[in-house]
């Protein structure tokens, strides 16, 4: 039987806890959930998107609930550190991973972990989408993704894009474009987002692929091309997207989400799922996700597990294309 996430869920049970030492150790086990505090791990440094929403999400999660949700954070290694000491938590709902499509599609290809993306972890829901803008420097003389495309066909190389590092969304981003366009880049990696977009202002490098860039193509400083996949993002409403520009099916996306391990028991993924799905209705919620820089998402469990799943083959494909895999 499923039991509802709630305040007034748990107070009941709380009433009927005498009732239940009588009956045996049996039925504390079927204590509605949530009924301790939850730990949060965050993979990440404090201060960053995972941390805001993993501290807007424990909050709500915690007047819904009426248990503590309790941010424990293990940054190193991309996130894949966090996630290896995740899976060693027990699998029972009381400990969170704050994490991103990259769990599924990136992380596990090019670092060494202790879980198999498909098997071993499962993402609740769809908190928001990290729009993947192509930004170019103004000297570039394309304004439209087919402009930029066929410059860069007549002009093979003479075009760089700046990254965060190897095998990043960002990265990867611009090996999808070389293989759907059939043209070549360069890429240059930097240390970190801000130094690859100092770049593209410079002129160092010439195009950048991330929601970073939106204020500076607002600014007039550098030039919107596209967002890459089928959504258009509210902060950049005239900018069309790769799907509108001609290239159709699956982009490289970037998008948030908490994951529990696969044999945390069904219906609590699914009371979670509901329950994360009713805080992101919240128009406090959403506009807050909104400030972060996201597209907000409500999907389904199965929903997101697909989209998991596409981005894990996708990805994987890019990854193995442009020989960054990692041996197994």
């Amino acid at each position: 039987m499923t039991y509802p996430l709630t305040r007034r869920a748990f107070l009941i049970a709380s009433a009927g806890v005498s009732a239940m030492v009588l009956a045996g150790p049996s039925a504390f086990a079927q204590q509605p959930y949530p009924s301790k505090q939850i730990n949060y791990i965050i993979p990440y440094n404090a201060g960053g998107m995972s941390d805001n929403i993993s501290r807007l999400l424990g909050q709500k999660l915690t007047e819904l609930t009426g248990q503590q949700v309790i941010n424990d954070y293990k940054p190193g290694a991309g996130g894949a550190i966090g996630a290896n000491y995740f899976m060693q938590t027990p699998a029972d709902g009381y400990t969170l991973l704050q994490s991103t499509n990259s769990f599924y599609g990136i992380i596990p290809l090019v670092t060494k972990v202790q879980y198999d993306p498909l098997k071993d972890l499962v993402p609740l829901a769809l908190i928001g989408d990290a729009p993947m803008v192509i930004a170019v420097n103004p000297s570039v003389p394309a304004t439209t993704l087919s402009e930029l495309i066929a410059y860069a066909k007549a002009n093979p190389e003479a075009l760089a894009f700046g990254t965060s590092g190897k095998g990043t969304v960002g990265h990867l981003s611009g090996e999808w474009l070389q293989k759907k366009a059939g043209i070549k880049l360069l890429h240059i990696p930097y240390n970190g987002t801000p130094a690859a977009l100092q770049a593209v202002l410079a002129n160092e490098a010439q195009i950048l692929f991330g929601p970073e860039s939106a204020e500076y193509i607002a600014a007039g400083t550098l030039k919107g091309i596209a967002v890459l996949g089928d959504k258009r993002w509210d902060k950049l409403p005239d900018l069309p997207t790769t799907v509108e520009a001609g290239i159709e099916g699956w982009a490289p996306r970037s998008w948030h989400t908490v994951s529990v391990q696969a044999t945390v028991p069904e219906e609590i993924k699914l009371q979670l799922n509901t329950s994360i799905n009713d805080i992101l209705r919240q128009p406090d919620v959403r506009e807050k996700i909104i400030a972060f820089g996201l597209i907000p998402g409500i999907e389904t469990l199965d929903g997101v597990k697909k989209r998991a799943l596409d981005d894990n083959q996708q990805f994987g494909q890019l990854i193995r294309d442009a020989g960054l895999a990692i041996a197994k």
